[in-house]
């Protein structure tokens, strides 16, 4: 009769010593579970147009043995935004990520650019650019067409 009750009290014992393990692992899973957190870069560029003169942005992208090109109008005192996540997302048309550019001053005046191209007007150099850390995955370039750079143009 002595060994059943011991047999009972150390059953008791590891069921009690189990069920503490049980907890304290829900526990602990509970408390390492973290928020997700979006690790994609984003990049927001924006284009705006301070000129006296209409805009026409052409944006060459080499894809294969092919070049696509994307046409953007900005009009006088207005601006264009693009958006992309640099990870997956596409960068066909993205004029800062482009392969190269022409840019249309009214159709009097043309600037074309490469991303070598070193030129305080270029739109291609992200030195050119005014830089804003939005948070921790997300950017913002912001360049401002002006009369220099209807200047900087040449005639077609």
């Amino acid at each position: 009769h002595g060994k059943r009750i011991l047999k009972t009290f150390t059953t008791m014992q590891q069921k009690k010593i189990w069920k503490a393990v049980l907890i304290i692992g829900i526990l602990i899973s509970l408390i390492s579970c973290k928020k997700t957190i979006d690790k994609n870069q984003y990049e927001k560029f924006y284009y705006i147009n301070n000129s006296t003169y209409d805009l026409s942005i052409n944006v060459y992208n080499k894809i294969g043995a092919e070049f696509t090109v994307n046409t953007y109008t900005i009009n006088v005192n207005d601006e264009l935004s693009q958006e992309t996540e640099l990870m997956s997302g596409s960068k066909t048309g993205i004029i800062a990520l482009c392969d190269s550019v022409t840019v249309v001053f009214g159709n009097e005046r043309i600037s074309h650019f490469v991303p070598s191209s070193v030129s305080s007007f270029s739109i291609l150099d992200f030195n050119n650019y005014s830089f804003v850390k939005k948070s921790s995955n997300r950017n913002s370039y912001s360049y401002t067409f002006t009369e220099e750079d209807y200047h900087n143009a040449v005639e077609p």
